[in-house]
């Protein structure tokens, strides 16, 4: 079980280069990619537990729904906490959170999910069919 990240451990990857090579190298030590990704617009949240050949149970995917809905109705109700336009998608081995306009914001909705998608007693085997040697499925 895991505590998840403060919000200033969450690994934040200011280009596409950074974020492709640490997405290898989850992919090398079958580890579960967790980041905020810096874009032009903004900043995006992101995980994908394929990598390590997981994905959240039924429960945990439905909690996790959840928790992040009433987290982006505090963000997006707060006039501190400006967003472009925000937009999430929660699955069972992929998910995303964007845009955000500012890095503290992305950061702390991440480390609110990190609490949920990388504790491993959230997890379950993958199914479906493995991804292909150097497939990309990543939808950023």
């Amino acid at each position: 079980m895991t505590e998840g990240y403060a919000p200033s451990d969450v690994p934040l990857y200011e280009d596409l280069a950074a974020r492709d090579a640490a997405y290898e190298s989850a992919e090398r030590e079958s580890t579960p990619f967790f980041a905020v990704e810096r874009y032009d617009e903004g900043y995006a949240v992101t995980y994908d537990l394929l990598p390590a050949g997981k994905e959240l149970a039924k429960p945990a995917r439905k909690e996790l729904n959840e928790r992040l809905t009433r987290e982006l109705e505090r963000v997006v109700g707060d006039p501190d906490r400006p967003v472009t336009e925000v937009s999430k998608t929660v699955g069972e081995s992929l998910g995303s959170v964007s845009l955000f306009e500012r890095e503290a914001t992305a950061r702390s909705v991440a480390a609110l999910l990190s609490r949920t998608v990388l504790d491993e007693s959230n997890w379950v085997d993958a199914t479906g069919p493995e991804p292909a040697t150097g497939a990309d499925f990543r939808q950023n």
